[in-house]
């Protein structure tokens, strides 16, 4: 509509300058509905539940609780394995449905963006009407103060200024008009349309609504949201792959047990057992648990430096993120424009203007108002001058508002004895309206050397103002007088101001160049704007690496997936843009995080693997949206968490090799006993190893710091496996050495004592290798001691714990509840010693293993 006059807007709407009938507003209510944004219908709450056990290896686990609960009735009449068993699932469950439930109010913040009530005509009248009954073709009026009701078309303004940055995430209002504009235009140029969402934060409008409800553009973003996001995160890819491989272990060593079995003459009751006994040996049932306590200590460590987590897997995959597409405003800038060079000619005056000509407002010390504005003040605080002083000593008469065509805003106030006509605007119009400078006859050569500095600040992407002045008799007495009297004014100066970059940045974007990690630049600002930002702080080092958002509608899709390589900033983009570049990365194979403000960026930030939204200037939109929100709004403070989930994502890494080098060991041992006839551990004493023995150390794991060089090393990405020919080498090596260990441990005890005492000491053996690999491993690749023995407090107080469970089970007759028998304190010391010589074998396996297997 913002290509087409106004007569046939009404004309294509079926309206005019009186508005519609009542009747006719109810007819259309039923063809175009209530002008509200609608929520898509949530899953019933028992199948959220229910999608928690989808996993196939709790699948596997409650098949495995069936078996032993049967068993139990046939048989033993002992039901402490299911229990466990199903005490585990359910936490687990549980513990997965919260947190998603957490994070399940996207469109919940788009309510925030609903007038209540709106000024319309109908019937030929001006009243008050709800705003959800508006419809395609009423006639609206505006003025500063008001949220935009619906998507319309400008039919009449005055001085009208818009915040659009909800919708757009650029902070400075627009200049609005009511002309006709060319054919394809993105959002933020479209300078005859107001949007639901926006703010009027100067003058007034009327205007005839376009588009209501889930039709405007806030409503196509409530669409997108509504549609499920298939995205998965790195995390769920790498518990798929461990699930996946279980599994087929799990199948194939149970085929292996059966035929074996039956070998052997064992009963059908006897098999299930041992099937049961390795199914539980083979996962690592404590493993989920352990992870999402893991990504909860990360955080808690994130929420003191001030990022708040919302999706809890989010904080694993930043750590694995090789794309940070970040919004330019208020994230890599300050988001506040700042005066960064000047040239002066009457440095009084100039500062007068700078004070005096000037809308934005000074409450509590704090600058209120257009960015621009409040720059002027910040300026003079600079200089030493207090703006709030020099208006109060200095009083305004009257004035003329900017406006677009004169580009233009002028005051008349009282200085001292004098009054004076205070102007500040576009160079060229401000030029054309000078005759003097320093009080002397303004020249060509003036004016070539006031425009080639005009051209110099340009090219630095700075938005330039100039400042004149005159003396006057006779004090105008509206606006209309008040700009006729702008000629013969003498030219005071011009200013250059910027949105700078924000402090850290720089270093920021270098870290993350040095961590294998491409930041880019997506804003709505212009691209000579954002490429002068993005060279300043390393992100480009040409212009050629900055691409217009609407050069992107020239490919497709297919296209996109390549050009993406060759930019890094992309300018006066729209939401479809972002989307489309998030999408064509992760076609790519990239793990992409995407930053932003704005309701225009929450569907890219939904559709990202990670979405970053920001606590101070985003919307409840975007928040809602976001995985993770930043509480200072810094990039900086991104490439922080990004350390942080790569720390997370290590020690969640070495808590796996931990879990499935105890499980190896089981079924090593399970099936050695096999095929000697032996029952060297009971189902149960694998239960208490899992959710007893190796828990505390597994949480303890989650506390180990970073590791020295983490942040140089290359993004991981979702194409590489997490069993590496390295993680494989470290759990089967130490799931050897367990076995032999527990083993020699148990037929040694076979001779010397009988076989309920073998098998307690053989479960002791396992419990004090769990205990000495859990140190080992908290650095898989590095020796311990290198990473500092007792560094880990956690660590040093967790074993303690386990330390004294394990001789209250061994040495007391609470181990009678899992079948354990009391064994003397010499024997203990004894089984202890040998056992704890593991140590030096695991840390002398660390350099041999990290040569031999790649990573």
């Amino acid at each position: 509509m913002y290509s087409k006059n106004i007569n046939d807007v009404y004309k294509e709407l079926n309206t005019s300058e009186k508005g519609l009938t009542i009747n006719e507003v109810n007819k259309r209510l039923n063809i175009y509905d209530k002008n509200i944004i609608k929520e898509k219908k949530k899953e019933n709450i028992f199948l959220r539940f229910l999608k928690q056990f989808k996993d196939i290896m709790i699948i596997i686990l409650l098949v495995v609780a069936l078996l032993l609960y049967i068993y139990g009735v046939l048989y033993s009449h002992e039901y402490t394995d299911t229990i466990v068993i199903l005490v585990v699932v359910f936490i687990n469950a549980i513990t997965g449905f919260i947190q998603e439930e957490k994070a399940n109010s996207v469109i919940d913040g788009l309510k925030k963006y609903e007038a209540s009530t709106s000024k319309v005509k109908r019937n030929g009248k001006i009243d008050i009407a709800d705003t959800s009954t508006l419809v395609p073709g009423d006639i609206i009026f505006l003025e500063a103060g008001d949220m935009v009701p619906a998507d319309s078309r400008i039919i009449t303004c005055e001085n009208l200024k818009v915040d659009e940055s909800p919708l757009t995430g650029e902070s400075i209002p627009v200049i609005k008009t009511n002309e006709t504009l060319n054919n394809n235009l993105i959002i933020q140029d479209q300078k005859n349309m107001i949007f639901l969402s926006s703010n009027i934060t100067n003058g007034k409008c009327m205007a005839v609504v376009i588009n209501t409800g889930m039709n405007t553009e806030i409503g196509k973003i409530a669409s997108s949201l509504n549609k499920i996001s298939n995205i998965e995160t790195p995390l769920q890819i790498k518990i798929k792959e461990i699930s996946k491989n279980l599994t087929i272990i799990v199948f194939i060593i149970m085929i292996f047990i059966f035929i074996l079995a039956l070998f052997n003459h064992y009963s059908f009751l006897e098999i299930i057992m041992l099937c049961s006994s390795l199914a539980v040996a083979a996962i690592p049932e404590g493993l989920p648990a352990v992870i999402t306590i893991s990504l909860s200590i990360g955080i808690s460590n994130l929420a003191k430096k001030k990022t708040i987590v919302k999706q809890m897997q989010a904080v694993e995959t930043l750590g694995s993120v090789d794309i940070i597409c970040s919004d330019k405003t208020g994230t890599i800038t300050q988001n506040k424009m700042t005066v960064k060079e000047e040239v002066i000619y009457d440095k009084e005056m100039l500062n007068y203007i700078c004070a005096l000509c000037n809308e934005g407002l000074i409450i509590n010390n704090e600058y209120k108002g257009d960015p621009t504005e409040t720059s002027l003040y910040g300026y003079l605080y600079k200089n030493n001058i207090d703006a709030l002083k020099v208006r109060k000593e200095n009083k305004r008469i009257i004035d003329a508002p900017f406006d677009s065509e004169r580009k233009l805003s002028t005051t008349i106030n009282k200085i001292g004895d004098k009054t004076y006509l205070l102007c500040k605007g576009s160079i060229d119009n401000l030029l054309n309206k000078c005759t003097y400078i320093n009080n002397n006859k303004i020249t060509n050569k003036d004016i070539n050397d006031i425009k080639d500095s005009e051209k110099k600040l340009a090219s630095k992407a700075l938005r330039v103002l100039g400042f004149a002045y005159k003396e006057i008799n006779d004090i105008p007495q509206n606006s209309t007088e008040v700009i006729n009297e702008e000629n013969n004014l003498n030219f005071a100066g011009l200013l250059g101001m910027i949105d700078p970059p924000r402090d850290t940045v720089i270093k920021s974007v270098e870290m993350c160049k040095n961590a294998g990690i491409r930041p880019i630049m997506i804003t709505g600002d212009s691209l000579d704007t954002a490429s002068a930002i993005a060279k300043e702080i390393g992100i480009i080092d040409n212009d050629n690496e900055g691409i217009l958002g609407n050069a992107l509608d020239n490919y497709t899709d297919e296209e996109l997936e390549q050009i993406v390589k060759n930019y890094s900033v992309y300018a006066r983009v729209n939401p479809e843009h972002k989307e489309r570049i998030v999408k064509a990365w992760q076609k790519n194979g990239k793990v992409v995080a995407m930053t932003g403000d704005g309701v225009n960026d929450a569907p890219a930030i939904k559709d990202a693997h990670v979405g970053v939204g920001m606590g101070i200037t985003g919307t409840d939109v975007t928040k809602s949206a976001a995985d993770i929100v930043l509480m200072d709004d810094s990039f900086s403070t991104i490439i922080i968490a990004v350390e942080e989930g790569r720390r997370i994502y290590n020690n969640i890494r070495n808590n796996i090799v931990y879990s499935l080098s105890s499980n190896f060991a089981e079924i090593f041992t399970i099936i050695i006993g096999l095929l000697s006839g032996n029952t060297i551990l009971l189902p149960i004493y694998i239960l208490f190893i899992d959710l007893v023995t190796d828990s505390v150390p597994s949480i303890c794991l989650a506390f180990e710091k970073s590791e020295k060089n983490i942040m140089s090393q290359k993004p991981r990405g979702l194409n590489k496996s997490l069993f590496t020919p390295f993680i494989k080498s470290c759990f089967i090596s130490s799931a050897i050495v367990e076995t032999l260990f527990v083993c020699l441990t148990y037929f040694i005890s076979l001779k010397l004592y009988n076989n309920e005492i073998a098998m307690s000491l053989a479960l002791l053996s396992m419990v004090v290798q769990e205990i000495i690999y859990s140190i080992s491993c908290r650095n898989l690749k590095e020796l311990v001691f290198k990473q500092g023995l007792f560094s880990n407090k956690a660590m040093n107080i967790g074993l303690a714990i386990i330390l004294l469970i394990e001789l209250l089970v061994f040495m007391t007759p609470l181990g009678k509840i899992i079948s354990v028998e009391s064994i003397k304190p010499s024997l203990v010391l004894i089984v202890f010693l040998i056992n704890s010589s593991s140590f030096i074998i695991y840390e002398l396996l660390k350099p041999l293993l990290k040569k031999v297997f790649k990573d």
